[in-house]
């Protein structure tokens, strides 16, 4: 029985470890989290790592998306 990976909750932990705070909202948009275009790109490494091969053009990262939108999106390219 494999054990299915919580991946938002790692994207959660990245992006708190990224921004250097304890804790982040899973529903709240990048922007308010403080997460800029330089963090993004470290989340897309991340992310790359997480999900395996991911196409980063493909995403739709705005200051409002949320990480259960990205996670959503990367989850979608998994099985596209």
């Amino acid at each position: 029985m494999t054990t299915a990976i919580n991946t938002l909750e790692l994207l959660r932990k990245e992006a708190a470890k990224i921004l250097n705070i304890e804790a982040v909202e899973s529903n709240v948009g990048l922007g308010e989290l403080g997460i800029d275009s330089l963090n993004v790109v470290e989340l897309i490494v991340f992310c790359e790592q997480l999900y395996g091969s991911i196409d980063p053009e493909q995403l739709n990262i705005t200051q409002y998306t949320t990480l259960e939108q990205l996670d959503a999106q990367l989850h979608e390219q998994q099985t596209a």
